[in-house]
């Protein structure tokens, strides 16, 4: 542990604080917190920070809403119900580099999957991956890549539930959505905690489909802070800059898992 991931932090974190590029002959030099004052005053890197936030937000939680509601679906017995399943969770099965080259052929301009269907109805073709569109677009893309692992992680809750307490719940009266709020979701709380700590950590760091997809663009409207990072210390080579982006990444993912945590530990249950 040690070698292969505290002195690699350690490490990261001192480059962080050095005016350090690996053009040129200058050697590094100790520069202290100024990596971060720029991120923070610099409208570009605000900017960045904002977005990914608002990434995170809308793919979490349309995971969350989507997973839950498909695990309740599965956790019914109807015909074909194996299926289903394997179906629906075929779209986390697929590596992310499949996933942006798939994507990209789907939502091209000219040929795309897309837009011959909107021919076939008479619309014109619309640039998805164009300004004003981009973004929804890699949205979209990531809530279909990653709510599978949500839906499996909560059905297999939900398969440990006591069939006591929900027959209990019916005797009493209780209805289908009753049941759900009153004994489902308590009862599977952790669950929540682990999903939303898992799929929070998945979208802050999100690179390979959106890369794959719009390499950050048009312009920086899907430059999430995964693509600064790259772009800082691989594509312009400032490796400082690009180590304190990284330590804002890491900090920003362990603020929210900190409040996710407080949030849901204030139920006994969890």
């Amino acid at each position: 542990m040690v070698v292969v991931l505290l002195i690699p932090i350690a490490n990261n974190a001192w480059i962080s604080l050095h005016e350090w590029s690996l053009v040129g002959d200058e050697a590094p030099r100790f520069i202290g917190l100024d990596n971060y004052v720029e991120i923070l005053q610099t409208p570009r890197w605000r900017n960045t920070l904002l977005r990914t936030g608002l990434y995170v937000v809308l793919t979490v939680s349309a995971q969350v809403l989507l997973g839950f509601l498909i695990a309740l679906l599965l956790h019914r017995h109807f015909p074909n119900a194996k299926v289903a399943r394997m179906l629906l969770l075929m779209p986390m099965m697929i590596s992310e580099v499949v996933v942006g080259n798939i994507w990209r052929l789907l939502l091209n301009f000219n040929g795309g999957l897309f837009n011959w269907f909107l021919g076939l109805v008479g619309i014109d073709p619309v640039f998805w991956l164009g300004p004003g569109r981009a973004f929804w677009s890699v949205v979209a893309v990531d809530i279909w890549q990653n709510t599978p692992f949500v839906t499996l992680v909560l059905f297999a809750a939900m398969q440990t539930l006591p069939s006591e307490l929900l027959e209990a719940a019916s005797i009493d009266g209780a209805r289908r959505w009753q049941q759900v709020r009153s004994v489902i979701m308590p009862m599977i709380q952790p669950a929540f905690l682990l999903v939303l700590m898992f799929q929070t950590m998945f979208a802050i760091r999100s690179f390979s489909t959106i890369w794959l997809l719009t390499e950050g663009g048009p312009g920086n409207e899907t430059s999430l802070l995964a693509i600064d990072v790259f772009r800082a210390a691989l594509q312009s080579y400032d490796v400082g800059l690009g180590a304190a982006l990284s330590w804002c990444l890491l900090l920003l993912s362990l603020g929210i898992t900190i409040l996710y945590i407080r949030w849901l530990k204030r139920d006994p249950l969890v």
